[in-house]
């Protein structure tokens, strides 16, 4: 992007709030009182450079002006190369488009805007509050993957027997197709492909997470898409709705943090907190993204 356009989309973000396309609104922000659940969120960044946030109530910014975060770069828009440390420099408050809503299917958020310095750009990005090195990927514990299957496999025969109800195969054939396209040859729903990560818990305890996603995506019926952390024995000890990318942990004091593509996965002295994931965040018009017609930033 040349530096006229650039300097023009932060003139638009910076000076005239309220204008972001047709039917857009971004307006000055609320200043919210600060939440704890604002340490579980993060967002990504637009073309522009701006950070974006979803947030539907509009009470858990990521961060207020001033505050670190951790920008994670993607130059190529698939590897984590590039860890920058900036500051919020401004935040506004987002609510998209009828049009926007259209184009996504009902599902695109309201959310905040952030202007960060150093100002940064790639294809892909993720930013984080707080101060944070690069993630680092640490071994699970020894049994964690074989014990966290028959879990798994409960989630994965549940979801099938959803899947072949709402498929209703005409044949024996057809079922097997089905059958062969949902649990795949190896018999697992993919379960050996899915990547986990160890993690440092509460009492020096070793955990782990993942996420996964199977493929039920059908309408008006519920995804299987979850991420999980379970304990060394591999038995779940938090879950959440939504398939997200996990880049590795990082120290966050006596426990780590799991870095992922919708923010911190974080103990919160009781719990682990897994921050909300949203149906379709491309809807916000992120870095790979173009907005809907009639959206001009």
């Amino acid at each position: 992007m040349g530096s006229i356009e650039t300097h023009r989309l932060l003139a638009v973000f910076l000076l005239a709030p309220g204008v972001l396309g047709a039917q857009a609104l971004v307006t000055r922000d609320p200043n919210p009182p600060r939440v704890a659940e604002a340490r579980f969120t993060g967002a990504r960044l637009m073309k522009s450079g701006i950070a974006s946030q979803f947030d539907s109530l509009g009470d858990v910014p990521m961060g207020a002006v001033g505050d670190p975060v951790t920008v994670y770069l993607f130059p190529d828009g698939d590897h984590l190369e590039h860890t920058v440390h900036a500051k919020i420099v401004r935040r506004q408050r987002f609510q998209p488009p009828t049009s926007w809503r259209a184009a996504c299917d009902e599902i695109a958020h309201p959310g905040w805007f952030f202007a960060l310095t150093p100002a940064a750009r790639a294809p892909f990005a993720v930013i984080v509050p707080g101060t944070f090195p690069a993630p680092e990927v640490k071994p699970l514990p020894p049994v964690a993957r074989d014990g966290a299957w028959q879990f798994f496999k409960r989630v994965a025969d549940s979801a099938w027997d959803r899947y072949r109800t709402f498929l209703h195969p005409a044949s024996d054939i057809a079922l097997g197709y089905a059958h062969t396209d949902f649990w795949t040859d190896k018999d697992d729903a993919l379960w050996s492909k899915v990547k986990m990560f160890g993690v440092r818990g509460p009492g020096g305890r070793t955990y782990a997470a993942f996420s996964f996603a199977m493929r039920d995506d059908y309408p008006d019926r519920p995804n299987t898409a979850q991420t999980w952390i379970v304990d060394a024995w591999g038995y779940p000890v938090a879950m959440a709705i939504g398939n997200v990318d996990i880049y590795g942990t990082v120290d966050d004091g006596a426990t780590d943090a799991v870095v992922s593509s919708s923010g911190l996965i974080r103990w919160d002295g009781t719990q682990w907190q897994i921050p909300h994931v949203y149906s379709e965040e491309p809807c916000l018009f992120h870095k790979v993204m173009d907005p809907p017609p009639g959206a001009h930033p």
